[in-house]
């Protein structure tokens, strides 16, 4: 028996625990049909801020390089692709993974833009794993305040 075990939230025999096991059994099903182990599907998290004058989204791509990843905006739509390499393989028979909880293996987000932003001076910053992109809002978009002014009658007779 292994002395590291995996970290459990819930208790064993728990509903939640059986519920949990159909997830990681359908997820295995769906994105690693040929049982390969570590190549399930994964997905950077990211965030999504609106500021004045931009919209910033940053998403979280550890272990990667700006190599590793491509930005497109086409029809509106903003798409980050890349791919996240295995750093090491299983070596021979006399080793394998206990515990394998890390995601290896394409992905793609696509993001459809608002009409508020303007995708021309879209920019992108890779640093420490995170990738930034900011994406300005157009002119318009930011409104205008409108002075009202004194047309020159007081309104006394």
């Amino acid at each position: 028996m292994p002395g590291i075990t995996r970290r459990s939230d819930f208790p064993p025999y728990t509903p939640v625990a059986e519920v949990n096991g159909m997830e990681q059994l359908f997820r295995r099903m769906f994105n690693d049909p040929l049982g390969g182990g570590g190549g399930m599907m994964w997905s950077p998290s990211v965030e999504v801020a609106d500021t004045t004058d931009a919209m910033v989204l940053t998403a979280e791509l550890p272990g990667m390089s700006e190599e590793d990843l491509s930005l497109t905006i086409e029809n509106n739509v903003l798409t980050i692709s890349g791919e996240k390499k295995t750093e090491r393989e299983v070596g021979g028979s006399d080793e394998r993974f206990l515990i394998s909880e890390r995601f290896y293996g394409s992905f793609q987000r696509a993001f459809t833009l608002p009409t508020t932003v303007d995708a021309e001076k879209v920019e992108a910053e890779f640093d420490r794993g995170i990738l930034t992109i900011t994406l300005p809002k157009t002119p318009q978009s930011k409104g205008r305040v409108i002075s009202v002014k004194n047309g020159g009658k007081s309104g006394k007779k």
